[in-house]
């Protein structure tokens, strides 16, 4: 695949940039902290201020306060402090933090703040008996009780993010659900992490494919079917891919969907296992050691579709004694509506009310070569008469001047009537208009050739602008070099074609060779995030006419390169 994968959680609020960021996991008997303090703001974190670290200047880390971290507090469940173990502190490079923003920050969201490169890291234990209903986080602050620095963070509670990237600007308190960290929360609503729900349902209505998508708990998948696992704990990877092929057959038993008033069983269910984080929701890597208690995962039910439907109804049937109210994502072309599922109210409907949209199809590409000789046919016709007549005229003795005034309203008629023209084709290759056009032609076919879900409707669009003979060499590069895949596993489409290019024409037999450089706005995603990348091509086209229809006999994808 090209490179061109980024994160897909698009957060805006500048946290993860923050000069001071924080790692908070609670653990089952501890509060693990990890602080990267930006060296001028040091003296903030050691109680009772210190004597401040210069930018320029790194402090040798057995010089460091041991109390350094110590103004980070976390208070017990009675309100008290908790007294900290310093694990680690040492000057060390700060840590990237990947978010979409990374690549594709809005123009609008606010500038990053000044910080450094090099960072004093901190790592904290707060240790605790028992098992507290809550505890409560809160930064160095001043006289006032505000923030004496700007502080990121980001908690989780084993391996569960309780909270997106956010800032800690204020004391703030999480209540613990020690039986199911999935519902973990901070008391401050403003600290939830995008995915909220154990159980989240997508719906999306695309050009070629209805796709219903849902993400649940092993926990929850225990529930719905016997998988005995036993006492286990965690899962290794033969347990872990045996279980992906139960929820698959599971997945396949739910009520179909109705499209277009036609009860249709999805082509095609896959089941991964996920994970949650500040990046969004992406498949796991790795099959191994799988926390059954808190491990995430997604199902993918493809009902390929040859056209936009008109209506899609799906009643949802998966409830469980803690989601009994399930947020549903209805996307279709102009964008996503929320709605619910309820026992009392199970059924999602969607109706195609889009009033501009045309299904996108291939077509045959019938563009001249652009060199031709423009003649207009009347006027010399016309002139060919007044030749005649003068040559008349000199010939005749008598009516000369007849012949004369004939001659000249002959010649205004041939001028008035100059606009009519016919165009002759002259031999040659393409002019560099003619190729520019031909090419974003064949490119917007190939676009809209790899919507198609089906490798037999795939074939059928190909035959429209690819020769038969090369329509699996071709096919196999477009899929291999035009394809962009999300971290989310979905495979992004394009929206639209700029900037066509082309750098360099070499004509052959029945057609040309053209290096082409274009820009591709694409889009896609799974699990309820919308994902654009803008998309830079180099690509070699060749291309060949046989009886006015262009087609492409040839592509090799030179590079991919994502785009600010």
């Amino acid at each position: 695949w090209p490179a061109c994968a980024r994160a897909d959680l698009v957060n805006t609020n500048g946290a993860d940039l923050a000069p001071n960021f924080a790692e908070v996991t609670i653990l089952d008997d501890r509060v693990r902290v990890g602080i990267e303090i930006d060296l001028p703001d040091y003296p903030a974190f050691v109680p009772g201020g210190a004597e401040a670290v210069s930018s320029r200047t790194e402090p040798d880390p057995e010089t460091l306060s041991k109390t350094t971290g110590a103004a980070f507090a976390v208070r017990g469940a009675d309100g008290n402090a908790i007294e900290p173990d310093i694990r680690d502190i040492q000057v060390r490079d700060r840590t990237p933090r990947l978010t979409a923003t990374t690549a594709a920050r809005p123009r609008n969201a606010p500038a990053p703040p000044s910080r450094g490169d090099r960072v004093i890291y901190v790592e904290l234990d707060y240790p605790f008996e028992g098992k507290p209903d809550t505890l409560t986080l809160a930064p160095p602050t001043t006289d006032k009780g505000a923030a004496a620095v700007s502080l990121g963070f980001i908690a989780f509670h084993g391996k569960v993010p309780v909270t997106d990237y956010r800032f800690l600007s204020q004391p703030e308190t999480v209540r613990l659900d020690w039986d199911d960290p999935w519902y973990t929360a901070f008391d401050n609503p403003n600290l939830a992490r995008h995915h909220k729900s154990a159980i989240m349902s997508f719906l999306t209505i695309a050009p070629r494919e209805v796709r219903h998508e849902i993400i649940f708990r092993l926990r929850d998948l225990e529930g719905w079917t016997d998988l005995d696992l036993g006492a286990s704990t965690a899962l290794d990877t033969a347990q872990a891919e045996a279980v992906t092929v139960t929820a698959e057959r599971y997945f396949a038993t739910l009520p179909p969907l109705s499209i277009d008033g036609k009860e249709t069983e999805p082509a095609s269910v896959t089941v991964l296992f996920l994970e949650v984080g500040p990046t969004g929701v992406a498949p796991l890597e790795t099959l191994k050691d799988i926390d059954r208690n808190t491990a995430l995962m997604g199902a993918i039910l493809s009902y390929p579709h040859g056209k936009l439907p008109q209506t899609v109804d799906m009643t949802w049937a998966l409830f469980t004694d803690a989601a009994q109210k399930i947020p549903v994502g209805v996307t279709d072309p102009a964008g996503p509506v929320p709605d619910w599922a309820t026992p009392d109210s199970p059924k999602i409907g969607w109706r195609n009310f889009l009033k501009r949209w045309t299904d996108p199809e291939v077509s045959p590409v019938e563009i001249g070569a652009g060199r031709t000789l423009v003649l207009p046919v009347l006027s010399i016709g016309l002139l060919a008469v007044a030749l005649a007549l003068i040559i008349k005229a000199f010939r005749s003795a008598a009516g000369r001047w007849r012949w004369a005034a004939a001659v000249c309203v002959v010649i205004v008629v041939a001028v008035t009537l100059s606009a009519f023209t016919v165009s002759v084709p002259l031999p040659g290759p393409p002019s560099q208009k003619a190729a520019t056009a031909i090419s974003r032609a064949i490119l917007t076919n190939t676009a809209t050739a790899m919507l198609e879900t089906e490798a037999a409707a795939f074939s059928e669009a190909l035959d429209t602008f690819v020769p038969r003979q090369e329509a699996e060499a071709v096919g196999a590069e477009m899929r291999r070099g035009l394809s962009v895949k999300l971290p989310t596993g979905a495979r992004a489409i394009t929206d639209s074609i700029e900037e066509v290019k082309i750098e360099q024409i070499e004509p052959r037999a029945n057609g040309i060779d053209v290096l082409a450089r274009w820009t591709a706005n694409m889009s896609g995603g799974h699990w309820g995030h919308q994902h654009r990348r803008r998309v830079s091509y180099g690509v070699l086209l060749d291309l060949e006419e046989t009886d006015g229809v262009w087609k492409l006999s040839g592509l090799t994808v030179l590079s991919a390169d994502l785009k600010p």
